[in-house]
């Protein structure tokens, strides 16, 4: 698998790569770690900017060492990237050049929604970069997923490729899965039968449907629940208006409430 867990030193972002080697550590893979400069070369003396540049490198060489000595898979490769491109680019170029298959990001939380990488930014990432996705919340600390909780709205899926990464045990690491109809008015049984084909276990009680009407889910009251009942939220690329209530740093529920579960982006 190939890895792209995005640095900018800071502890939330030191967290989210703890919590990817968490996750990956029976999965070799090839890591990138990218951290994205937005320096301005105006008026700035080519000595300076050597010096800031090499500042840089040191960092990012003291986040690799100290993630290798964290590491207990020896299969895994890392490998370091630095861009100065806006984020977006930066992001879209290293996925598309290394064909990456998995992002780790670390989320904002209810204090750090206006920081410069983890606020507005992670949310960006996720709406505008097709690449599955794991946003990890600061003091998110990886434990062994028994637990997953998909939201979902069937009115933007109806083909069974939408659902085909459900089948990938790289990315659905659990014992039962909760699927949620975020939309009660869909008649959905077409798409309830391609779940439950889909879905790995035989055994029927690792699995079951509930629904509800979308004023519920965006709820804080529920999320403060689902928090003690799942250890992750699975999100479907195409739901991309759940990721939108949920991590949106203007007026997502993680900027009202605390949230400590990992939020999974899975595209088809």
């Amino acid at each position: 698998m190939n890895v792209l867990i995005l640095t900018d030193f800071s502890e939330v972002s030191k967290n989210a790569s703890r919590y990817a080697l968490d996750f990956l550590k029976d999965t070799p893979s090839t890591i990138f770690l990218l951290n994205i400069q937005d320096i301005k070369l105006n008026g700035a003396s080519s000595e300076k900017l050597g010096e800031k540049m090499q500042l840089i490198s040191e960092k990012m060489h003291t986040g690799m060492e100290s993630l290798k000595t964290y590491n207990t898979n020896s299969k895994h490769k890392f490998h370091l990237s630095l861009s100065l491109d806006n984020l977006i680019t930066a992001v879209r170029g290293c996925v598309d050049e290394n064909k990456i298959d998995l992002i780790f990001i670390g989320a904002a939380s209810q204090q750090e929604r206006k920081h410069p990488l983890l606020g507005n930014h992670a949310y960006e990432i996720i709406q505008k970069v097709k690449c599955n996705i794991i946003a990890v919340p600061d003091k998110a600390k990886f434990v062994t997923p028994k637990r997953m909780i998909l939201p979902i709205d069937y009115s933007v899926l109806s083909e069974r490729k939408s659902f085909q990464i459900l089948r990938d045990p790289n990315y659905v690491k659990s014992e039962s899965l909760t699927v949620m109809n975020v939309n009660e008015n869909d008649n959905n049984s077409l798409n309830r039968k391609m779940i439950q084909e889909l879905w790995e276990s035989d055994a029927k009680e690792n699995m079951n449907f509930t629904s509800l009407n979308k004023d519920t889910f965006f709820n804080t009251d529920f999320l403060h629940d689902i928090q003690e009942k799942y250890d992750v939220i699975v999100i479907l690329g195409k739901n991309l208006s759940i990721s939108d209530k949920l991590l949106n740093s203007r007026y997502g529920l993680c900027t009202k409430i605390s949230n400590k579960l990992p939020i999974m982006i899975l595209h088809e």
